[in-house]
């Protein structure tokens, strides 16, 4: 057991990687090492359904089941790695936490819930349209939240002005931006250090836009459906996967005064450079902290981790289902030191505004939320 600590200690950045196994048989979430793809550790019961990992205060897992109408909570703590589950109303096609870890977003068919964390009260149900939520993603502050939709919309909300317990309050809540620019299916998000906003979608279109005023900056038109994207730090390069399990590395800087660009994929073009990387839809892609690597992920099963300063072969892993979500984060401590005691409670998670109307048939979820190790 020491020899395991001190190589999850040895890790900078681990790999999440959930799947879409058959739900509670098989161990569809698993933590891997960034640098060598050896597997550290796996967490059975439950599911994660697309676009639902979430890291919550550097001890337990969040993810929504493809099957139930619950989220799945794993700690990675040994007091309290009973896995358990958090009971909602309905099916959840999206979830995200904010980075303090506060708030638990989840998009319900077209309504989008807030609870807060250590109480689980339901703090919003805010709705724009009438499509269903397919993606979330919170601003690296948490000041912001984007949702996207399957009607190719996608908005914006301000975090503390949709805190309400006041169903008149909420009812005149409306997001704070949106942008309706995309012709099919939100089926990616990244948002940058300088709230710019990055969305793909089937429509073949990649595009940028500014979070507060929907004007949108660039677009970028490819030869296939978009399935992923994310900008480095420095918004010097998009990485854009697409349908066909190409990976493209587009040149954000190439004509800059035009605010729509075809690129040709069949052609060589100084605008972009691109690789097959996968035989299936490239659902997935993560940058590691220093930007050195770029992890994706297909339904052909596999994960690969892609050396962005020298041309070496991937590092491949392989699991046993199409991958549902990937996620990669610096090493939790509780990985590493994993006999600590969980200090903070997750609420009961409410399902209306006010709490005197609840149902008793939430679970208590206990975890940490603190700083990293």
């Amino acid at each position: 057991m020491k020899s395991d600590v001190v190589s999850i200690a040895a890790c900078d950045e681990v790999v999440y990687v959930g799947t879409h196994g058959i739900e509670d048989q098989a161990s569809n979430l698993g933590v891997w090492d960034v640098r060598t793809g050896n597997l550290l550790q796996t967490f059975r019961n439950g599911s994660s359904a697309p676009y639902s990992l979430c890291l919550l205060g550097n001890e337990s897992l969040l993810a929504a089941s493809h099957t139930k109408p619950v989220i799945h909570v794993w700690s990675m703590l040994r007091q309290s790695q009973k896995h358990r589950k958090l009971i909602c109303g309905k099916m959840i096609s999206c979830l995200a936490v904010t980075p303090d870890g506060n708030y638990i977003a989840a998009g319900l068919e077209d309504k989008l819930h807030i609870w807060q964390v250590c109480t689980g009260e339901l703090y919003s149900v805010l709705s724009h349209c009438s499509a269903e939520l397919k993606c979330l993603k919170f601003s690296p502050t948490g000041e912001f939240l984007v949702a996207g939709y399957k009607d190719g919309t996608v908005a914006v909300w301000e975090l503390q002005d949709s805190l309400h317990q006041d169903t008149v309050r909420i009812a005149d809540q409306s997001p704070v931006s949106t942008f309706s620019g995309h012709t099919g299916e939100i089926t990616g998000l990244h948002i940058t250090l300088t709230n710019k906003v990055v969305s793909c979608a089937m429509d073949f279109t990649v595009k940028i836009w500014d979070l507060l005023s929907s004007e949108e900056l660039k677009m970028f038109e490819l030869g296939a459906p978009i399935c992923s994207v994310i900008v480095d730090h420095s918004e010097f390069v998009l990485y854009a996967g697409d349908y066909n399990g190409n990976v493209y590395c587009i040149d954000l800087f190439y004509e800059p005064g035009e605010r729509s660009v075809h690129i040709d994929t069949r052609q060589e073009s100084r605008a972009f450079t691109s690789y097959v990387a996968h035989i299936g839809p490239v659902q997935h892609m993560c940058l590691t902290s220093d930007q050195s690597r770029l992890v994706t992920a297909s339904d052909d099963k596999l994960v690969k981790i892609w050396s962005l300063m020298s041309p070496v072969s991937p590092v491949v892993i392989t699991v046993n289902d199409k991958v549902s979500n990937l996620l990669v984060a610096p090493t939790p401590g509780a990985l590493i030191f994993p006999d600590q005691k969980p200090r903070v409670t997750i609420g009961n998670l409410s399902r209306h505004l006010h709490s005197s109307e609840e149902t008793s048939e939430e679970v208590e979820i206990t975890t940490f939320i603190g700083k990293p190790f």
